[in-house]
């Protein structure tokens, strides 16, 4: 009977002993996912930092450039500035005797200076908008790759 006794207690103990190290196991393979996935967290919290400045800086760049085209169509509005656009003006098969140095200097219409500022925009904010993606593919390979 003792012996049937030890063997129980000792069949016991072992499969405590079993059961301990499964658990123990189970506890340290879920501690080393809990790990790897602190390590995206701060990987990817890192990644939306770097985006969020990046997005910061562009749309910083693009205000200064549109208030810059906007300082500028005020300007040209108002007569401070002039528009000057490179022209070649063919010359006039017919002769007159009056020379053309006397006549008031041309200039665009209102529309087409608006257009010429509505290009000018678009061209910058075009710009503008190559140069953060470009940086965007950047940071993000970048943490990517680390």
């Amino acid at each position: 009977m003792r012996s049937n006794l030890i063997t129980i207690i000792l069949a016991l103990l072992i499969s405590m002993l079993g059961a301990m190290f499964y658990y123990r196991s189970q506890y340290h393979q879920l501690y080393k996912q809990a790990e790897e996935r602190q390590a995206v967290i701060y990987r990817l919290s890192q990644r939306i930092q770097a985006v969020s400045a990046l997005d910061a800086k562009h749309t910083e760049e693009l205000s200064n450039a549109q208030a810059e085209i906007d300082k500028l169509h005020d300007a040209v509005r108002t007569g401070n500035k002039r528009l000057r656009v490179k022209a070649v003006c063919h010359e006039s098969t017919a002769t007159t005797a009056k020379s053309r140095h006397d006549e008031a200097t041309t200039q665009l219409s209102e529309a087409a200076r608006q257009d010429y500022f509505r290009l000018r925009t678009m061209i910058v904010e075009n710009e503008k908008q190559t140069e953060y993606l470009q940086k965007y593919i950047k940071v993000l390979n970048a943490k990517q790759t680390k």
